[in-house]
């Protein structure tokens, strides 16, 4: 008879096992991702200068969208707008007045549903004709997409690739769209929703310029100043991917550059 003797494992090896399982635990969407083929879209960029992207998504509204532009052309300041084509097509004007003061035009699809609950052939539908819309108003190459409802799956990011955008979501949550107050859309950005998750070089920050969210237009002023005290700046998303050594998470870094879009 054979008697098997199990050795006690060293206090070395216990504390090694117990990190990894503390970084599986506390890291398991990544983790997930890297062993699952998950593709992801981009949350922030490894930047070596102070930049930081900003964004507003515009959907619908009348009132909003005006006096953001008014401050950021007071302050000097450019940035990304991603808008749904049907509000663009009704305000064309207006997104004619972003063009000329220096901003990026972004897509924020067609209609504003979850993109992650259609087809391949539905998505495609989505960002093109959206795509057609924003550059007929705006004749700016469209290249970057934020999906409604920040929605998204392998589908929806492949089939953007293939059709040459980058899918961009945030890093930064203002949150804006809650109606907190500005108090709270400003220590929002400036602090984070959870303690040490503000604004830092690399971010990218997510307002709405859409009447559902007012706080933005009285939180904006105090965001823009804070963050240029500290030195930032803030730009279009297309301007801080450009400065970028990667992005993040990992999985948004699958292709460096997006797909030639079909003709």
């Amino acid at each position: 008879m054979r008697i098997i003797i199990f050795k006690r494992p060293s206090w070395r090896n216990i504390a090694l096992w117990g990190i990894l399982l503390f970084v599986l635990f506390a890291y398991r969407e990544n983790v997930t991702s890297v062993f699952s083929g998950k593709l992801k879209p981009i949350y922030s960029a490894s930047v070596n200068t102070q930049s930081i992207g900003l964004t507003f998504d515009i959907s619908w509204g009348e009132k909003t969208a005006e006096p953001i532009l008014d401050i950021l052309k007071k302050e000097g300041i450019h940035a990304t707008f991603f808008l749904s084509s049907p509000w663009a097509d009704k305000h064309q004007s207006l997104v004619q007045r972003m063009v000329a003061e220096g901003h990026e035009i972004g897509s924020h699809g067609n209609r504003h549903i979850d993109l992650n609950t259609l087809g391949e052939s539905e998505i495609e539908h989505e960002i093109i004709t959206a795509q057609q819309v924003l550059e007929r108003i705006t004749g700016q190459n469209v290249r970057l997409i934020r999906a409604p409802n920040g929605a998204y799956n392998n589908r929806v990011i492949a089939t953007a690739n293939k059709l040459g955008y980058r899918v961009i979501q945030w890093s930064v949550d203002s949150l804006d769209w809650k109606r907190p107050g500005p108090s709270a859309v400003v220590n929002n950005v400036l602090n984070g929703i959870r303690s040490g998750g503000g604004a830092k070089a690399g971010d990218i920050i997510l307002f709405h310029a859409s009447d559902s969210a007012p706080d933005t237009v009285q939180a904006l002023p105090t965001v823009i100043q804070h963050l240029k005290s500290k030195g930032h700046t803030l730009l279009p998303v297309g301007q801080l991917l450009s400065e970028a050594n990667s992005t993040w998470p990992p999985e948004s870094n699958l292709k460096e550059k997006p797909l030639t879009p079909p003709k």
